[in-house]
């Protein structure tokens, strides 16, 4: 059984990289999937608003001579792979179109390089790549540009939330942990499991505990999340020696943002596997939680959304 049957590649403004190419390929041909590019542009839709402009047509005429150009040449990079791509062109950014297309096309999974953002143009992502994250209903693998990272690691995280009281949780932390070790498996890569933990009281009321009261709500804290973690490594086979990648790991305290963040970067991973997950199911996610994470790492994210879940946003 695969886990991606039909696999979306997002092409915005022409912007792609040959590392996006590949990976994209690499995962049509692990999973035997289907590829659609898709080109998303919206100059077509300013160019429509211009109405009075008398060279209007001559000008959408070659804009979209030069966009299907631009595909055909990305559709040949496909089939020098042994990949028959299909193509299209949409009007407007994914942001928008995306779960459209995804519906119509049967996509479950979206992959798209993440736009530039600033002088390092990865360090923060853009409003347009946030806001797919937030309301793409299938998986997003979000690339990173990594000129500055040039080379595999081999190691893809997995951040979990292993004590969260929402009823949604327990499943998505075993959908997120299914994926990161499918993409492990595949990249033949180390998987690294962390959830990171903190006192369930705010400074003020922990103040009025004794040193050995603090100390015994903190061990009973961690106990409960390290409880938790084990749990869910033992479900899915990750606690015996025939794991089929290598486990790691990691409990951390502190504030989930900064220690996923840290942790990702000290260990430079290639991929942070994260979930979005509110109060229920049909909401406006990611998360202050997952965009700060976002937006501290350079490497690559895979953004996982619960069952059932739907954008308020979309159009009826």
């Amino acid at each position: 059984m695969h886990a991606f049957r039909s696999i979306l590649l997002a092409i915005t403004k022409q912007h792609t990289s040959d590392m996006a190419l590949q990976q994209a390929f690499r995962l049509v041909k692990d999973n035997r999937a289907s590829l659609l590019i898709v080109l998303f542009d919206n100059s077509l839709e300013v160019m429509h608003r211009f109405q009075f402009l008398p060279w209007e047509q001559k000008l959408e005429d070659k804009l979209r001579v030069q966009m299907e150009e631009d595909l055909e040449a990305l559709k040949e990079k496909a089939w020098d792979e042994g990949i028959k791509a299909n193509t299209l062109i949409v009007s407007g950014r994914p942001r928008q179109t995306i779960q459209q297309v995804a519906k119509e096309h049967d996509i479950d999974l979206v992959v798209k390089l993440a736009d530039p953002s600033g002088v390092l143009a990865r360090n923060q992502l853009t409003g347009n790549d946030l806001a797919l994250l937030r309301r793409c209903p299938v998986p997003v693998l979000m690339m990173a540009d990594r000129n500055q990272l040039t080379h595999f690691t081999g190691k893809i995280l997995v951040a979990v939330d292993v004590g969260s009281p929402d009823e949604n949780a327990g499943s998505l932390n075993k959908k997120l942990t299914q994926y990161g070790l499918y993409v492990a498996a595949q990249e033949e890569a180390e998987l690294h499991l962390v959830s990171v933990w903190g006192l369930p009281a705010n400074p003020r009321a922990l103040q009025t505990l004794s040193d050995e009261e603090l100390y015994e709500l903190q061990e009973i804290t961690r106990h409960r999340y390290q409880h938790k973690l084990d749990e869910l490594t033992q479900t899915l086979g990750l606690d015996g020696q025939d794991k089929p990648v290598p486990v790691h790991t990691h409990l951390l305290k502190g504030q989930p943002a900064i220690e996923i963040q840290r942790l990702a970067n000290d260990i430079d991973v290639d991929l942070i596997v994260m979930g979005t997950l509110g109060n229920h199911t049909q909401g406006l996610l990611v998360g202050n939680t997952a965009e700060n994470i976002l937006n501290g790492v350079y490497c690559s994210i895979l953004a996982v959304k619960p069952e059932g879940f739907t954008d308020p946003l979309a159009v009826k």
